[in-house]
């Protein structure tokens, strides 16, 4: 698969928005800053909105998290909104895993509209948990659990099993990671098959990638490790979002576009489904 000609434009528009977005927090109020072992965390409110800003040693600094103050459980980002796909191959998903909390808008945005879903949450850094806590209500519930541990670990050792496993986690570019910053210790063939262990039959994986280099590789290595993939390419972001199964195939096509109908009729979700099935990858799984 080449994806670097488009990767490419993705990434110069993804970086434009990143720009905009850096402009906006220099305008903004800085409401809490904290130098976590994994990463700079600063926390700025502009016009209403609430951004969680992640900083490496260099200076760069990344949107990690989005949120409109008036409507905390509205998805501010397409790879987000792409990841809540999920919910279309499994639409009577009973539970949920989500690797990487960060500010924790997926996990108010299922809270809100899938209630029932149980799910739980697995955070490396102890600094973001609690950033996501006292800055955007992000917090235990009735059926949502968040742990502070590696994910890695948490999949080897939990006896627990999923019908959406979520793998969103990323830091600063390092020993640890490849040039985008995803983590080694969550790519592979051992990592790809403690998923396929956690997942229930007819379970599906999301795997959340920054269009770069590294890419094509890891999307590549998904394919191998996984039965079925699916990858799309959020409008305006610098993201692949990947799903894979252990099952083929992943899904039928025509139930995909009737859920997303649905879906999209209820009219609360603030995106249309089937437009993420329109930004997926048209060629061979």
């Amino acid at each position: 698969m080449n994806v670097r000609p488009r990767a490419a434009r993705v990434s110069l528009r993804a970086a434009l928005v990143a720009l905009c977005l850096a402009l906006a927090a220099c305008r903004g109020a800085l409401v809490h800053e904290v130098q976590s072992p994994y990463s700079h965390i600063q926390v700025y409110d502009t016009d209403g909105r609430r951004a969680v800003y992640f900083g490496g040693e260099q200076g760069s600094r990344v949107v990690e998290t989005l949120m409109d103050l008036r409507e905390p459980h509205v998805l501010q980002h397409g790879y987000a909104r792409a990841a809540m796909a999920g919910f279309l191959y499994r639409p009577r998903a009973e539970s949920c895993l989500l690797i990487g909390l960060g500010g924790g808008s997926m996990v108010r945005f299922i809270n809100h509209h899938f209630p029932d879903v149980r799910l739980d949450v697995v955070e490396l850094d102890p600094a973001m948990v609690a950033v996501a806590r006292d800055f955007f209500g992000t917090t235990d519930g009735a059926r949502t659990r968040i742990f502070v541990a590696d994910g890695r670990d948490y999949l080897e050792r939990s006896g627990e099993r999923y019908d959406v496993i979520v793998i969103d986690a990323h830091l600063h570019p390092g020993e640890r990671t490849d040039t985008s910053g995803h983590p080694l210790s969550l790519q592979g063939e051992e990592f790809y098959r403690s998923i396929r262990r956690r997942l229930n039959a007819r379970g599906v994986v999301m795997f959340n990638i920054l269009a770069g280099p590294d890419a094509p590789r890891y999307v590549e290595g998904i394919r191998r490790g996984f039965a079925a993939a699916d990858v799309y390419r959020p409008r305006a972001t610098g993201n692949l979002i990947v799903f894979a199964s252990p099952e083929v195939p992943l899904a039928n096509e025509a139930e995909l576009r009737e859920r997303a109908q649905e879906l999209d009729r209820r009219g609360t979700y603030g995106f249309s489904f089937e437009r993420v099935l329109d930004d997926r990858e048209r060629g061979p799984r």
